[in-house]
């Protein structure tokens, strides 16, 4: 009889400690919306949208108020996007690379071979921070840093990838949450920036925008503009690129444009 009462106690005090550790996770879960493909920062709560009327810190507005330019085949969506998922509601470790010339998988390689060692490496560095671009957190951001020597010859734009571990479904989102240092527009850097998705690295769908469509021309302040740029998918993709097209470049300019977030679910609302 004791032997009994002695299995039943272990047996509830086991079961208490399994409760108490699915219950901590849950916690845990609700706690940080980021490591389950929700977003954070930008003002978000864990649902994604707003929960102070705007961004804290340096992050993205995703209230609503954020200028936006994402199309659906084609054509623009009217109002102004509201970021809800990120590339890891697709998996836990999204992966980040950076490419030039709008070249993916091994079709980069006969270029690679092609750089000297000067301009191979400042291709690799390009991009600085890439993970911070799949962290779920619109106040953190990675970071285009364009040099003198990098551009022109052989190299006309720089590619930043995103590769969800599973795939992205047609119905969903491809768009970036971005801002634009000021040097950019000082010195009307940017001529376009193009979105392409892939699916085993054969593309599927691509959308473009110009300074002038983001209206971003004269934008200079003491504030970064922020803007969301990309598109609703018609088709399923595996990985994503933001590419940067600038003018050619005459001096080092350093920070060029932050990439916050890859957004692959959201919401519209009317423009304020």
């Amino acid at each position: 009889m004791k032997n009994s009462n002695l299995i039943f106690k272990r047996t509830l005090l086991a079961a208490a400690v399994a409760l108490g550790s699915i219950q901590l996770a849950a916690c845990e879960a609700e706690g940080d919306p980021a490591e389950a493909g929700g977003i954070s920062g930008g003002g978000t709560s864990s649902g994604g949208t707003s929960s102070s009327g705007g961004s804290s810190g340096s992050g993205v507005p995703n209230d609503g108020s954020t200028p936006t330019t994402v199309t659906e085949g084609g054509t623009a969506i009217s109002g102004n996007f509201i970021c809800t998922a990120s590339a890891k509601a697709y998996g836990p470790s999204p992966i980040t690379s950076v490419s030039a010339n709008g070249l993916v998988g091994g079709a980069i390689t006969p270029l690679l071979a092609l750089l000297g060692g000067d301009t191979l490496t400042q291709l690799l560095n390009s991009v600085k921070d890439q993970s911070l671009a799949v962290d779920g957190n619109l106040d953190t951001a990675a970071t285009y840093s364009l040099t003198l020597g990098l551009l022109g010859g052989l190299i006309s734009s720089v590619d930043f990838a995103i590769q969800p571990n599973s795939s992205v479904p047609a119905g969903k989102y491809a768009v970036f949450a971005l801002s634009f240092p000021t040097a950019t527009l000082e010195l009307s850097l940017l001529q376009n920036i193009e979105i392409n998705t892939y699916l085993n690295d054969t593309e599927q769908e691509s959308a473009s925008t110009d300074a002038s469509t983001l209206d971003l021309l004269g934008q200079v302040s003491l504030t970064d503009p922020y803007r969301f740029v990309g598109m609703k998918v018609t088709k399923p993709y595996n990985k994503v690129t933001v590419t940067l097209n600038p003018q050619l470049l005459s001096v080092n300019v350093g920070d060029a444009m932050r990439v916050h977030e890859l957004c692959t679910d959201g919401t519209f609302v009317a423009a304020p």
